[in-house]
């Protein structure tokens, strides 16, 4: 596929106009990727604590995947009926409701005194990622002229990831060495939401014509145009999202029982290494060629999901973190590729619904396969689960791979 050169901005007659006018929307554009990894953060910050939530219930591993699944349905939902909803009200209504969600999760995790409180909680908290994910994506991409497209894609990309990683580590922290380790976290977060509401005061409105929204389903929103890449990117990132599901959801139990590491901190870093690493990854591969981004992000996905069941086999806990560390590298470089991919094939017009329907992609991932693991374990144990989820995800994996060779023309650029 080619692109085509656009001539040179005329020179303004008043020196500095240009440079002076463009600066609050740089500075809104980092604004808004902080917000956006502040309330992602949010979503994780259970994660360490399911194990001290189990103790203290008595509830079983396939319920932790049920509570986090019900997070996911949530996000799904919300992305099916609301997807639109920032096309027509506008980006930034639906921002501060994405964020006014977030202290309300928070509050009913302080206050929860059973599992049932515990899921609506996650429900809430997936209403917030639901309406904030597709809508800070796709006015990321609004605050960057057409060319730096790939500064949008790399932005959200990474402060997604850099959410979904700090969450679990700054909660094991916490855990381990901090007393009330279900409320003191969460304590703390209220507070950094509070700033992350002042921020968003800063970035503007970027949808000229506003509507009254209709909460309604209006289509998945697949563009036609590239109508195959774009499903190819969207399993892709469901397998993506699977791993990060199982990591988020399972892996503290893993570690505590399968590989006999009780601590807390180690629980929350081992998932803090995963998203960190993906983090890092997509910095470094940011100006490489979007689809063999991808393309080398799921032969990567394959090694990781061996190393992961060989480690589980023989619990070795060196092999599960060189399984963590090639997973982070594969992750990081398949939820670039393919949100680069999508935002490249989503019509402007309907930029945030086709984001959206891309983000469905990816939390089905996060919902159906680890909710398979988590009750497949409770009969027949955690290596045959996880060995069964793996071979799944695999061939998914060499699905997308036939998809994505297919595309003749690849596109320069992370875009």
């Amino acid at each position: 596929m080619t692109t085509t050169m656009q001539a040179p901005p005329q020179a303004s007659s008043r020196p500095g106009t240009d440079q002076r006018g463009q600066r609050p929307r740089r500075i809104a554009f980092w604004v808004l990727a902080l917000v956006l990894t502040c309330t992602m953060l949010g979503t994780t910050l259970p994660t360490p604590l399911y194990v001290i939530y189990q103790s203290r219930w008595h509830f079983s591993a396939a319920l932790v995947t049920v509570t986090f699944a019900v997070y996911a349905a949530a996000v799904i939902a919300t992305l099916l009926l609301a997807g639109r909803s920032s096309d027509q009200a506008g980006r930034k209504p639906v921002l501060a409701a994405a964020l006014g969600a977030s202290p309300l999760s928070t509050v009913v995790f302080i206050l929860a005194p059973d599992l049932a409180a515990l899921i609506g909680a996650r429900i809430v908290s997936g209403l917030s990622a639901g309406l904030m994910t597709g809508t800070a994506t796709a006015t990321l991409t609004e605050l960057v002229p057409a060319s730096a497209r790939r500064r949008a894609s790399l932005a959200a990309t990474a402060a997604n990831m850099a959410g979904l990683g700090l969450g679990p580590l700054i909660a094991g922290l916490f855990a381990q060495y901090a007393p009330h380790p279900t409320t003191l976290v969460f304590e703390v977060y209220l507070a950094v939401l509070a700033v992350a509401a002042l921020l968003l005061l800063l970035v503007p409105e970027t949808v000229p014509h506003r509507t009254r929204p209709a909460l309604r389903f209006a289509g998945l929103g697949i563009p036609e145009r590239g109508r195959g890449e774009f499903i190819a990117a969207g399993v892709a990132a469901f397998a993506a999202f699977a791993l990060l599901g199982l990591f988020s959801s399972l892996v503290p139990g893993f570690i505590a029982g399968q590989l006999h590491q009780g601590s807390h901190a180690v629980q929350g870093a081992v998932v803090f290494l995963l998203l960190a690493v993906g983090a890092i990854t997509q910095v470094a591969v940011s100006r490489l060629d979007s689809r063999r981004v991808v393309l080398a992000g799921l032969i990567l996905f394959l090694a990781a999901l061996a190393l992961i069941v060989a480690a589980l086999a023989q619990s070795a806990m060196a092999l599960f973190l060189a399984g963590t560390v090639t997973g982070g590298v594969a992750v990081g470089a398949i939820f670039l590729g393919t949100l680069a991919t999508a935002n490249r094939l989503a019509p402007a017009e309907r930029r945030g619904q086709s984001i959206s329907a891309f983000f469905v992609a990816c939390y089905a991932g996060l919902i159906i396969p680890v909710v398979g693991v988590g009750v497949l374990a409770g009969f027949t144990g955690t290596f045959p689960a996880v060995l069964t989820f793996s071979i799944l995800l695999a061939a998914l994996c060499l699905f997308s791979v036939s998809r994505f060779t297919r595309v003749s023309a690849p596109v320069r650029g992370v875009r």
